[in-house]
């Protein structure tokens, strides 16, 4: 029996360990240079601003004229907002050409942080045509890997680190197919660039959020987006659906996104951690139901947690 005391004992002072260490922080953040896409709103306007106020030289992307203009009218000269559509190579190419520019001589990045993302189309995923799938992927994967890709070697410069926006949705299938196909696709690439880049000193870490009161779920958006989708369909498939079916769909998203936290900043404490911590995170689970409901449904056997999904969604409304 002493064994399991012994186990037991050193798992706790393990984790205490871990704890203290995980508290530890970097220096002289007016010395360290951050890029962060997806300024315009939201999680990186946030960011973007918290990194300006302690002193980090920042690199905004923004997909606007307006934003860029916006935060560099509200923040100090340590503000760069960039405008880029991080879908476009060559867009990326140009924001690299300018921070390279404005880097000190021999200056590298210290941080790289994707959060640009969109939400895509609605509806079910069979009714997505490549098209859709391709809007999302473009800014949601296809930008996260090139503008990793692009300034990577800056990052491996500084031994800095990579952060990359992923979500719940991310670890566990349950929600609006080309956006969930996406963060699958960023968890596949931050992992494969982790173990890539091991021996280099960079750190690649993951933030997933659970559902936050933000313009991701509002739903006013998302009634256009599934107005849009079910208009777009074919004749077949719109005679197979239910005339309230936009109705009870929308009753449906209403009631699953209810109780998403109003607590925002705890997903911009999430980055400000990976990027200011000695030893961050791998990943970030940000929310209640990312910690510990999806959590627990992406640990059950697949009969187990596809049983609980389909319960959760509801009984089938294609059909009278």
């Amino acid at each position: 029996m002493d064994i399991y005391w012994v186990i037991l004992f050193i798992s706790l002072v393990s984790l205490l360990i871990e704890r203290l260490v995980r508290k530890l922080k970097i220096n002289n953040f007016n010395q360290r240079y951050v890029v962060v896409t997806g300024c315009d709103t939201g999680f990186g306007n946030m960011l973007a601003k918290r990194l300006d106020a302690m002193q980090f030289h920042v690199f905004a992307g923004c997909f606007t004229s307006k934003a860029v203009t916006q935060l560099t009218e509200e923040c100090s000269q340590n503000m760069t907002a960039i405008q880029v559509d991080v879908s476009k190579d060559a867009s990326i190419e140009q924001m690299l050409e300018t921070v390279k520019r404005k880097l000190p001589k021999d200056k590298g990045l210290w941080a790289v942080v994707n959060n640009a993302g969109i939400t895509g189309t609605a509806g079910q995923c069979t009714w997505q045509t490549r098209q859709d799938f391709e809007t999302v992927l473009a800014v949601n994967f296809y930008g996260v890997a090139m503008v990793t890709n692009a300034f990577c070697p800056l990052i491996v410069k500084e031994r800095g680190r990579v952060v990359n926006a992923s979500s719940m949705m991310g670890r566990i299938a349950f929600g609006q197919a080309t956006y969930v196909v996406s963060k699958y696709c960023v968890e596949a690439f931050s992992d494969v660039l982790r173990r890539e880049l091991y021996r280099t000193g960079v750190k690649v870490c993951i933030v997933e959020p659970g559902a936050f009161k933000t313009g991701i779920i509002d739903p006013s958006a998302q009634l256009k987006r599934l107005e849009n989708k079910v208009n777009s369909l074919p004749e077949e498939i719109k005679g197979k659906l239910r005339e309230d079916y936009i109705s009870i769909s929308m009753a449906r998203f209403t009631k699953a996104t209810s109780n998403a936290s109003t607590n925002v900043n705890e997903v911009v404490d999430a980055y400000m951690h990976a990027i200011t911590a000695k030893y961050p995170l791998k990943r970030y689970l940000v929310g209640t139901d990312a910690r510990f409901l999806m959590r627990a449904l992406w640990m059950l056997p697949e009969c187990a947690s596809d049983f609980i999904i389909n319960k959760l969604i509801g009984k089938d409304i294609n059909k009278e």
